[in-house]
């Protein structure tokens, strides 16, 4: 760092090439720009490679669901921000750790979210056709309604397949029975399960925050 002599007449600010040019005390100060050698493509630091490979893995993992998370997050979506965004913000935190295998824990994803009354006492069984899915049925509070639908989802992420469950059944029957094919019922599936509820007015969904609940195999 320099100061450029007071009987200067010209006294430039700002950036100019790899030198800095700013006031202080009075006087104009010029410093030399950081190399920003660390910040290169072609020499990232060991920070910035561990970010890329996080948000790869992440993106990847997120992408084959993402007509189900412009639904499941549909009430915060903007311009910018689609479901598979809030997401990966979701899945940031806690569900990520690139010195475990797989690196991601499919149990941190949410698939949706919302102020509808969630999910209450979930569990999940298999049955010789599929799985059933049990809840508090008696439970409503705020804007939770005894119609409000089932959001299901089935999800592999080593094959980058999931299944959307197309039957609807309420939260006043407690139970979900889904019937798998014969192709699927014997594979690995990780649950998600939330509740959803269409409001006529506006022509869309409100949601509940999903609950992850297990796999089944």
């Amino acid at each position: 760092m320099g100061n450029l002599p007071p009987k200067n007449i010209f006294f430039p600010q700002g950036k100019i090439g790899n030198l800095v040019f700013y006031s202080m005390n009075g006087k104009t100060v010029v410093r030399t720009r950081p190399s920003g050698t660390h910040r290169n493509k072609t020499h990232p630091s060991s920070l910035q490679l561990l970010q890329r490979e996080k948000l790869k893995t992440i993106n990847r993992f997120l992408k084959p669901l993402k007509r189900v998370l412009d639904f499941g997050y549909q009430e915060f979506l903007t311009q910018s921000k689609k479901g598979i965004h809030l997401a990966y913000a979701e899945l940031n935190h806690k569900g990520y750790h690139h010195e475990r295998e797989p690196k991601i824990d499919p149990a941190f994803l949410k698939i949706s979210k919302g102020n509808l009354l969630e999910p209450q006492n979930p569990s999940l069984e298999k049955t010789g056709s599929g799985i059933r899915i049990s809840w508090d049925s008696g439970t409503e509070e705020g804007k939770s309604k005894p119609n409000d639908e089932t959001f299901i989802v089935l999800y592999q992420p080593e094959q980058e397949k999931y299944i959307w469950v197309e039957q609807k059944f309420r939260r006043s029957e407690g139970l979900a029975e889904v019937d798998l094919s014969e192709a699927n019922k014997d594979s690995l599936w990780h649950v998600y399960f939330a509740f959803s509820q269409y409001n006529i007015w506006r022509k869309s969904y409100i949601l509940s925050n999903s609950e992850y609940l297990g796999k089944v195999e």
